[in-house]
């Protein structure tokens, strides 16, 4: 079977430029917590277990 171009197997996510998003907030008098920028999937999962 052919592929075409909007083939749904191999769907691209949008992901912004962490750059331009914390931009994007400040235009909108809102900006990131310092405290959840650079923080590894470990101590995340910490924080959050349930």
């Amino acid at each position: 079977m052919k592929r075409t171009k909007n083939s749904p197997d191999k769907q691209e996510r949008f992901v912004p430029n962490i750059e331009n998003f914390k931009t994007s907030l400040g235009y909108e008098g809102l900006k990131m917590k310092e405290s959840s920028e650079k923080q590894s999937i470990a101590s995340l999962k910490r924080k959050y277990a349930r």
